[in-house]
């Protein structure tokens, strides 16, 4: 009886034992499920927040693109929709400085909207040269038969290819040309031409040569030296940012001919404003005329442009200041230039030419020592374009920066 007693015991207090195990595993079951839902909410919690810190960075590098024109806001971006998220702006940005720029961005994770990041950036703006290209049209460029661009530095010294014996080797792969098209035909290249540089189209295109009508590699260096096939025609990252321009206040305007072997020097400190800034309505300049400058000039152009040789008259005709294209800059406000070089003669123009809004003809024996900016460039005959590089140095009237981030950091609600 004892012993039967004594049994029922100890199979009692397994029973007791094993509930107790087995309650405590519960509990700590429970309290690892709970930890791990907790934890889990956490993680989820932590990869939303960390998605909306990225949807700020993202519209600070946004704010970087809309910056490099900051005069422009009608094509910023301010707000956008991503796979993680949304990020907005604040608009416009503040200035805080010479040539600083404060703005404050936003990021929405798709997640979890309720934990949002914001982010205060400070940048400081650089500005740059609007003549990049040897040749740049907006919406079209045509160059067809024996047109040949390239470039130079005047800062080195005259334009020289290496096939005279008087003097250092001043010749570049930099003769770019440019379009802000994306379509087919927007660069059109048609008989013996020769680009010594490279073909830069609209952007996001994902066949760039698709863009190219007529389109031969032996044609086009790439930019490189020995040449280079897959650099010869790219896309560039951004359009290029254009903006128009007028005839400032108080700047009356006239027509100007110089003919028969005349010469007009332009004061850099003349004009009616008195600070080197013209205006004519009509430049005419040919039959052996040169039109130059003693300094760094501006002239603001509402008609035509017509520069050209002529036999009757005594040949070719040029304009600029030839040992320094960066001197004379010509602001076309008017829709429609010409800017010839007959067969009978040798035009030449030393500077930089910007009509936002114009038709520039480059024709016949044209040389230019410079660059040439409009919405649509036609280089045909035997015209030859050298960028002068030193041209990157006129920054006086852009509306372009280079952006640089100076300061980043979060900021709390």
């Amino acid at each position: 009886m004892r012993t039967w007693r004594r049994g029922t015991h100890q199979r009692g207090m397994i029973y007791v034992i094993t509930l107790g195990v087995i309650l405590s595993v519960t509990m700590v079951s429970a309290t690892l499920l709970m930890r791990g839902v907790s934890e889990a909410s956490l993680s989820e919690r932590s990869r939303s927040q960390l998605a909306a810190l990225h949807l700020a960075d993202a519209a600070v590098d946004q704010a970087a693109i809309n910056l490099r024109t900051p005069s422009d806001v009608t094509d910023d971006v301010t707000s956008g929709a991503l796979p993680t998220g949304t990020f907005t702006m604040d608009a416009p940005p503040t200035a805080v400085g010479s040539l600083q720029w404060r703005v404050n961005t936003h990021g929405i994770s798709a997640r979890d909207p309720a934990f949002p990041r914001h982010v205060e950036a400070v940048f400081q703006l650089t500005p740059t040269s609007l003549f990049q290209f040897a040749l740049f049209g907006d919406q079209n460029v045509n160059i067809s038969g024996n047109a040949v661009t390239d470039s130079y530095d005047s800062r080195r010294g005259p334009y020289n290819d290496g096939d005279d014996d008087d003097g250092l080797v001043n010749v570049g792969h930099r003769g770019d040309v440019g379009t802000n098209a994306t379509t087919q035909g927007g660069v059109a290249v048609n008989g013996s031409i020769f680009v010594d540089g490279q073909v830069k189209v609209g952007p996001n295109v994902a066949d760039p040569i698709s863009v190219v009508s007529g389109y031969n590699a032996a044609f086009i260096t790439g930019g490189t030296s020995p040449p280079s096939d897959d650099q010869d025609v790219v896309s560039q990252p951004q359009p290029f940012p254009l903006f128009s321009i007028s005839v400032p206040q108080g700047l009356t305007c006239s027509d100007l001919e110089v003919q028969g072997r005349r010469t007009v020097t332009l004061s850099s400190s003349g004009g009616p404003l008195g600070n080197g800034t013209y205006c004519f309505d009509d430049l005419d300049v040919r039959g052996g005329g040169q039109l130059t400058a003693d300094g760094p000039v501006k002239l603001y152009l509402t008609g035509d442009l017509r520069l050209g040789g002529n036999s009757s008259s005594g040949g070719g005709a040029s304009v600029g200041v030839a040992g320094d294209p960066t001197k004379m800059v010509i602001l076309i406000t008017s829709t429609g230039a010409r800017f010839e070089g007959s067969v009978s003669g040798s035009a030449k123009f030393y500077g930089a030419i910007y009509g936002p809004e114009a038709t520039l003809t480059i024709s016949g024996n044209a040389e230019m020592f410079g660059a040439i900016v409009a919405d649509v460039v036609n280089l045909t005959g035997n015209a030859v374009i050298h960028r002068d590089e030193a041209l990157t140095s006129r920054t006086d009237f852009s509306n372009q920066s280079r952006t640089t981030l100076i300061s980043w950091r979060e900021i709390k609600p």
